[in-house]
């Protein structure tokens, strides 16, 4: 008796596992744009892209898409490379789960000024910004950031006499913006929504 329960609960746990299931949780425009700064670091270790991507990512946007397997697509861009070339964007394609199916380079970042980053790189300012995001999505507040990003920009500014990195988010979902502010190696400091 206990071998044909045996088989029986090995026989299902094979079909499982041959199935194409995805237990994957769908991905948010949020996570796609922190998998965004993390697909950076990857392709600018792997010798894919110019490095100047990892220091000089200044804007992430991220628009929602239903052709084929292509849930989202992102354009990261470039300020100012210091060499004076044309700033430069990444393209890239995920499926629903925030898996990368695809990359390309192309000219026409934002051209702005390049901030110069001292303690951490663009890319990882960029993350750690969005970790607010993620961590805080059962907020409503910033829910609404965690499912309707459109757009992350950061800059470099002053908050409390001290020089800081400012991550402002924008939503499909709501007019206002969130700004998060860390400092420059990254470290929280704070967040507030403005009109």
């Amino acid at each position: 008796m206990n071998t044909t329960i045996f088989s029986a609960v090995l026989s299902a746990t094979l079909l499982l596992l041959n199935t194409n299931v995805s237990w994957a949780a769908p991905a948010s425009s949020a996570k796609v744009a922190e998998l965004t700064a993390h697909r950076i670091d990857r392709l600018v270790s792997l010798g894919k892209i110019d490095g100047n991507f990892l220091t000089k990512l200044e804007k992430v946007e991220i628009k929602i898409s239903n052709q084929g397997p292509v849930a989202f697509t992102a354009r990261a861009s470039q300020s100012q490379p210091e060499n004076g070339s044309q700033p430069m964007q990444l393209h890239l394609s995920f499926d629903k789960e925030g898996k990368v199916l695809a990359y390309q380079v192309a000219v026409g970042g934002s051209a702005g000024p390049d901030p110069q980053w001292s303690d951490k790189d663009a890319a990882t300012l960029t993350e750690n910004t969005l970790h607010y995001v993620l961590d805080n999505a059962a907020d409503p507040k910033v829910k609404m950031f965690f499912d309707g990003l459109t757009t992350f920009t950061l800059t470099k500014g002053q908050l409390n006499g001290s020089t800081v990195a400012r991550g402002q988010v924008h939503s499909s979902l709501t007019a206002e913006k969130l700004n998060i502010y860390v400092k420059l190696d990254g470290t929280f400091i704070s967040a507030e929504i403005i009109p």
